[in-house]
């Protein structure tokens, strides 16, 4: 009981505390207090709604609007290292790389002046959370993820002048990616088994800056449209020590990830 009411007050600080989103939730059970677990995953964005907020625009650009800017291609790839501090609660990090395409439109009152093409290169990932996880009675598990992730790109710009035909490209020198996110979920083990079902609130904020074209919109700042998502996955048990994860994430984001992992 004890373990229990620890639980659920970590579990309200984070729901209260931490703003939310867009990497995977993964395996819905924790380590257990002492072990240390390793994981490759693998995950990729169908897509992504981004709102604009704000920018530094040439002289000119005043009545323009980017609007439809999403992300239509991410993926990721990384090695994650959980420890147990508690046998209900893990610390993780998580490293390797990630990719990212966009596309938008430009808009002058109401026509569409300029198609966008954005395709950032592959950059270092680097983040890590916590997960929490309580079994309850006849194999029922109720948990909560909490996670950030980061990464810093260079990003090749390409726009065609929708009137001319003309394309002009450009290079950001600086394109930096935060998501994060809350994700509460109960589970259930089957036998081998454990599927997961839950919720989250999400977040996605991108920051475009320095473009080697003086021409170009610089200080970029985009946020997710939607926050509000769900997520269902199931984990495959082959015994104590290795398993199989598979995750599919809505609403706030299409995404689905893939992951094994290894309890030394």
């Amino acid at each position: 009981m004890k373990k229990y009411l620890i639980f659920v007050l970590i579990s309200m600080v984070v729901m209260a505390t931490v703003p939310a989103q867009a990497a995977s939730v993964g395996s819905p059970q924790t380590e257990g207090q002492g072990k240390i677990a390793t994981a490759l995953e693998w995950s990729y964005i169908f897509n992504r709604d981004l709102g604009y907020k704000t920018a530094t625009r040439p002289i000119g650009n005043d009545n323009y609007n980017p609007v439809n800017f999403r992300i239509v291609r991410g993926y990721d790839v990384v090695s994650k290292i959980s420890y147990g501090i508690f046998d209900f609660m893990d610390v993780y990090i998580k490293l390797g790389v990630a990719n990212y395409g966009f596309k938008g439109d430009v808009y002058l009152g109401d026509t569409q002046k300029v198609y966008e093409d954005l395709s950032a290169r592959d950059s270092f990932l680097y983040g890590g959370g916590f997960k929490l996880a309580y079994e309850l009675k006849k194999g029922w598990i109720v948990g909560c993820d909490a996670q950030y992730l980061a990464s810093d790109h260079e990003l090749d710009f390409r726009a065609t002048n929708l009137t001319s035909g003309a394309i002009s490209t450009a290079r950001y020198i600086d394109c930096k990616i935060q998501e994060w996110h809350v994700a509460p979920y109960i589970a259930k083990k089957i036998a081998a088994f454990t599927p997961y079902l839950g919720a989250r609130y999400s977040d996605l904020r991108m920051n475009q800056k320095n473009p080697n074209d003086p021409k170009r919109w610089d200080n970029l700042v985009f946020r997710a449209t939607y926050n509000v998502g769900v997520f269902t996955g199931i984990d495959w048990n082959f015994s104590k020590s290795f398993k199989l994860n598979v995750e599919g994430r809505f609403v706030d984001e299409t995404a689905i990830s893939l992951g094994a992992a290894y309890r030394f």
